[in-house]
């Protein structure tokens, strides 16, 4: 992708890097499928991967021609690797792999498919009580859009040295989501409060208490 001009880092764009990494972490979340999951389900394996693409590139792309120039390369590299299968099968909505959605019903968690948007919201209106119930009252809408943003928050935190910059207008749920996210990954949340007396001694120190934290 980063060969294509219309993927190249801009101004605008300055986060339009890409490299051998985003490969590896293709495969990095690909290898945390169980076989007993894909075991006869060739097509499950194909969804996955388009998934673990989406994730890792398109979710950083901002312009609609962006997208539109991503999917005709998504789909040129399944019709030459995939051949077997229809493109309508294989990105079919909801494209969304997890894995906690099968914990939060209280099974072992498993990184698979979600069923449907109704399962995935079940699973995330039940975590939302609790969370509601012992942290504190959280007025969080479940639409669909804000179901697949806790899922890429959960799938990036739920990674060695997962990291995300979220990017959005103030009030758009971007503390609320990854609030819930963690919650549901039973994770400890450390944030910054900065002020107009806030200085680098006090970075430091807030770096310094979330670094122990994290190795004690």
């Amino acid at each position: 992708m980063s060969k294509n001009p219309k993927f190249a880092p801009t101004a605008k764009k300055f986060h339009y890097m890409f490299n051998m990494r985003d490969f590896a972490k293709i495969v990095q979340n690909i290898m945390k499928a169980e076989p007993k999951q894909f075991k006869g389900k060739p097509m499950e394996v194909v969804r996955l991967w388009a998934h673990e693409c989406n994730r890792v590139w398109q979710d950083r792309l901002i312009m609609p021609e962006d997208h539109d120039q991503y999917y005709k390369t998504l789909v040129a590299a399944q019709k030459e690797s995939f051949v077997d299968f229809q493109e309508a099968q294989i990105f079919a909505e909801p494209l969304i792999f997890t894995s906690f959605v099968d914990q939060i019903n209280g099974h072992d968690a498993t990184y698979r498919s979600v069923v449907d948007f109704d399962e995935l919201k079940k699973a995330l209106e039940k975590k939302l009580h609790q969370y509601n119930e012992e942290i504190a009252s959280m007025e969080l809408v479940l639409f669909q859009q804000a179901m697949e943003h806790i899922t890429r928050i959960a799938r990036i935190i739920d990674q060695p040295s997962g990291h995300s910059l979220l990017v959005g207008v103030g009030g758009s749920g971007k503390q609320s989501l990854s609030k819930l996210s963690a919650f549901i990954l039973e994770l400890d949340i450390f944030r910054i409060q900065p002020s107009t007396n806030y200085t680098m001694s006090d970075l430091k120190a807030d770096i310094q208490t979330v670094f122990t934290k994290a190795g004690a």
